[in-house]
């Protein structure tokens, strides 16, 4: 379930058009993909859905300090998610993996970070204030643990997003080969919430961490 709500939300995210241009294609290969990441990171309890009804709509995928790039064991356990990209999109695979590769080498490692991996709501429910929901949930999660918070977005767009949240501008990637730019963001942790929300108050978007497929 969180990896068809990811691969929605991501369908048109420019690094990944880039590398998979076929549509179809791509969508394919995002489900399985992101359906790996979050399940990845369920042992954790940093994954943080948002719910209308019965109906998943977003998905919010944090990996605690220590925990990125994956370790070893984690990247044998999730063969079977990566090998089937090479198999679907033989002529691009190489593409992703240095995207993956590349986004290793760029995290910081000046001090331990909260990542953010991925976040993403539907394009049907967008508009709804969920991907900001999310995103307090998260924070107040990273605030609460006096650690600060990293990300990379290939969407513009998103910087102003971020920014509102305490994220500043850091530098600009080329995580995949002649592809687009990724933008690094950080924010310090600062002991409250997303928008000066109290973490203790703040809640999850909901009770558990969970993603079921």
């Amino acid at each position: 379930m969180a990896g068809e709500v990811l691969a929605d939300s991501h369908a048109d995210y420019p690094s990944f058009a880039h590398v998979f241009p076929d549509p179809s294609r791509r969508r394919e290969i995002l489900r399985s993909l992101f359906a790996g990441v979050a399940r990845d990171a369920v042992p954790f309890g940093t994954v943080d859905g948002a719910w209308v009804g019965p109906r998943m709509v977003g998905v919010a995928v944090w990996l605690p300090p220590g925990a990125f790039p994956w370790s070893a064991a984690r990247k044998v356990r999730a063969t079977p998610i990566f090998l089937p990209v090479a198999w679907r999109a033989p002529t691009r695979s190489r593409g992703f993996f240095a995207l993956g590769a590349n986004a290793e080498r760029a995290f910081p490692a000046d001090a331990p970070h909260w990542y953010l991996e991925v976040l993403g709501v539907r394009a049907d429910a967008q508009g709804q204030g969920l991907g900001r929901r999310l995103l307090q949930a998260g924070l107040a999660r990273v605030d609460a643990s006096g650690v600060a918070g990293y990300l990379e977005t290939a969407d513009h767009a998103n910087l102003a997003f971020y920014e509102g949240f305490g994220f500043t501008f850091e530098r600009e990637l080329q995580l995949v080969p002649g592809g687009p730019p990724h933008w690094a963001m950080r924010r310090p942790a600062t002991g409250r919430g997303a928008d000066g929300a109290d973490p203790a108050r703040a809640g999850r978007v909901t009770d558990e961490p969970e993603v079921r497929s």
